[in-house]
This record gives structure tokens, sequence and C-alpha cells, in this order.
């Protein structure tokens, strides 16, 4: 049942990183600057279940770590953008929002790469 999940999820990212890759070179800069931490994460989430297909832990949690830092830039780069964007149109309540993703940004890296064992 296992090896099952893991396949659908080859599949799945698979076709998400055909999907992307079609789409990375159709786009100019700004285009691939936003499709390129999706295309690692698919790339990565391939690789990860791949190697967990193969019982190659060690090498599985190395693609699952390129995985949340992949992740982690791209929540990091959004939230650097909308902090941009509240203060260059004046729209300071989008700073209550943005604070709370914020919070749920650091609580993500605290359990991604801190989880106590």
């Amino acid at each position: 049942m296992n090896n099952i999940y893991i396949i659908r999820q080859i599949i799945v990212s698979i076709m998400a990183s055909f999907v992307l890759i079609g789409a990375f070179f159709k786009n100019q800069l700004v285009g691939k600057i936003i499709i390129s931490p999706f295309l690692i994460c698919s790339i990565a989430i391939f690789f990860e279940n791949l190697f967990l297909l193969f019982d190659k832990k060690k090498i599985s949690n190395i693609f699952k770590y390129i995985f949340r830092v992949s992740l982690f830039v791209y929540i990091f780069g959004l939230l650097i953008y909308a902090i941009y964007y509240a203060i260059l149109n004046k729209i300071y309540s989008l700073f209550i929002i943005i604070g709370i993703f914020i919070i749920g940004t650091i609580h993500f890296f605290k359990v991604a790469f801190f989880k106590k064992k």
C-alpha cells in the first residue's frame, strides 16, 4: 500500500515537472523566477519518492530537505514582496495578514529544520 502511494506521488511530480518546465521556457525573467521554486519542489519530491521506493532513506532525506528549503525560500520571497507592495501602495492593514503569515512561516521553519527527535 505504501509503494502505491509513493508511485502515485512520483507520477504526479513528473507531470507537474513537465508542466512547470514548459511554463518556465515560455515565460520571461519574472515568470521564471516565480516558477523556479515550484519546479525545484516538484523535482525534489520526485527524487525523494524515487529513493524511498528503492529504500534509500538517507538520500531521500536530502531531497526532502531540498524541498523544504525551496518552499521556505518561496514563502520568504513572497512575504518580502507583500511587505514591499504594502509599503509602496500604503496599504498598512495588509501588515496584519503578513504578520500572521510570518508567524506561520517561523513555525514551519522551526518544525521543518529544528525538529526534536
